[in-house]
């Protein structure tokens, strides 16, 4: 029997990270994960490799940049520390433009 599959997020649409979770599932691929990202909005997690093939470039001030696997999983592990640790150690606000992608295909779940 096949699990059923739904679309969590749609392409261009703008996802927030918030977190992350340790030794968990990926809802994306069902891969086994040491770090799960957290989503606004979703209750799962999705691999950050999942993530990084589904976003688009990402445009933080005069930047733009193809975020890669390991910078979306540096970044829910960062999200997680607290909006005060957030902005004295690194200079950025929860929630801002280095915790958001934009997804250029659809990001399903089974």
């Amino acid at each position: 029997m096949t699990a059923a599959v739904t679309i969590a997020f749609k392409a261009a649409e703008e996802i927030t990270i918030v977190g992350y979770e340790r030794e968990c599932e990926c809802s994306h691929c069902g891969r086994a994960l040491k770090v799960g990202v957290k989503l606004a909005d979703f209750g799962g997690v999705y691999g950050s490799d999942c993530l990084a093939r589904a976003s688009e470039k990402q445009k933080v001030g005069p930047y733009i940049q193809k975020l890669s696997g390991e910078s979306i999983k540096e970044r829910a592990i960062v999200a997680s520390r607290g909006a005060e640790e957030i902005s004295r150690r690194y200079g950025w606000r929860a929630g801002d433009a280095n915790f958001k992608l934009v997804l250029k295909s659809d990001l399903r779940s089974i």
